[in-house]
């Protein structure tokens, strides 16, 4: 082979090389400059909220800042099936059902985030009309409790206890969906309504009575983890690990937002469900508490699974941080 020859090779080998280099260097970099589209599972309760501030805050676009493509799909029956038939990539599902079952045809849920009821911020009350002549907890006996059908685990871990305490008997349980809430008791439909944020206040505003309110720390446990921000461990390690990252970095974000500004989440949550934005409204209602990965209770989340236990549901055998993704998980 001839100088020439040679001379001609090597330039086709650096040219092919530099090719290659650009590809391995520029591909990540172009890649990233992509947006991520990500589906939400969104509802109307406190526990989406931050998927709406991420994507309607102008002010703030933390999808935005954060290259996410985001679609609210609205969550129809149980958020965790919807996760698993691929209908959203990130939903918020009851802890209660989080502690029970996490995992699902080989995948794993873990919470990223997380929103707590505390004790001292009770979100839920018996809700009574006005001339109702229900008035004390044992005069349940024979009335029709009517509930969110979401919330059943509620009502059940509830009314389990309080029967057991005061003696309730002949309790008829009457789920109910959101747009039948308001004019519940109107159509005579139920005798009294299980409720929690922002629909306990709404129907307080609309001159109903509290008959009782803190059901749930004083028959469940004080503080009560209550709804799991979660996505699929496969979409975090292998599936789409940028748009994993990305979600978490926009969700606390807006997380940290509502924490810091509760009338905020008062605003948004009124809006969404188009009711009215009057003090007389706003004043009574109570937000839960929003928390980011590094700010979850994971005493709490043992606590409700050692009740849950004593009461014959699920198990110990999983630790509670299990639960949880670690901050690694979405490093770059």
């Amino acid at each position: 082979m001839n100088i020439r020859s040679t001379e001609r090779l090597l330039t086709i080998f650096i040219i092919v090389a530099v090719v290659v280099l650009l590809v391995v260097v520029g591909y990540p970099i172009h890649k990233e400059s992509l947006p991520s589209d990500v589906r939400f599972g969104v509802d109307k309760s406190y526990n989406t909220l931050p998927f709406y501030v991420a994507e309607l805050d102008t002010t703030r676009n933390y999808f935005a800042l954060e290259k996410i493509e985001a679609e609210l799909v609205e969550v129809v029956g149980d958020p965790i099936e919807g996760i698993m038939n691929g209908e959203y990539d990130v939903a918020v599902v009851p802890w209660y059902w989080l502690i029970i079952s996490p995992s699902m045809n080989g995948d794993t849920l873990k919470a990223f985030s997380s929103l707590e009821i505390k004790s001292g911020r009770s979100l839920d009350a018996f809700i009574v009309p006005p001339d109702s002549r229900i008035t004390r907890l044992r005069d349940l006996s024979g009335k029709r409790l009517g509930y969110l059908a979401r919330e059943e685990y509620f009502v059940n871990l509830i009314m389990t206890k309080m029967t057991e305490d005061i003696n309730l008997k002949n309790v008829n349980y009457v789920p109910l969906q959101l747009d039948e809430i308001a004019g519940a008791f109107d159509e005579d439909k139920v005798d009294v309504l299980f409720l929690l944020d922002p629909y306990r206040a709404y129907m307080l505003y609309l001159g109903n009575t509290a008959l009782a309110e803190g059901l749930a720390s004083t028959y469940i446990i004080p503080n009560i983890a209550y709804g799991a921000v979660v996505m699929r461990k496969n979409f975090v390690d292998s599936e789409n690990k940028l748009a994993a990252i990305r979600v978490k970095n926009a969700v606390e974000a807006a997380l940290s937002y509502l924490a810091r500004n509760p009338e905020i989440a008062k605003r948004y949550v009124l809006k969404i469900n188009g009711y009215p934005e009057e003090g007389d409204l706003t004043m009574n209602m109570r937000t839960p508490e929003f928390e980011r990965l590094a700010e979850i209770g994971v005493k709490g989340i043992e606590n409700f699974q050692t009740d849950l236990v004593r009461r014959g549901i699920g198990t110990c055998g999983i630790k509670p941080t299990e639960f949880l993704f670690q901050k690694t998980d979405f490093a770059r």
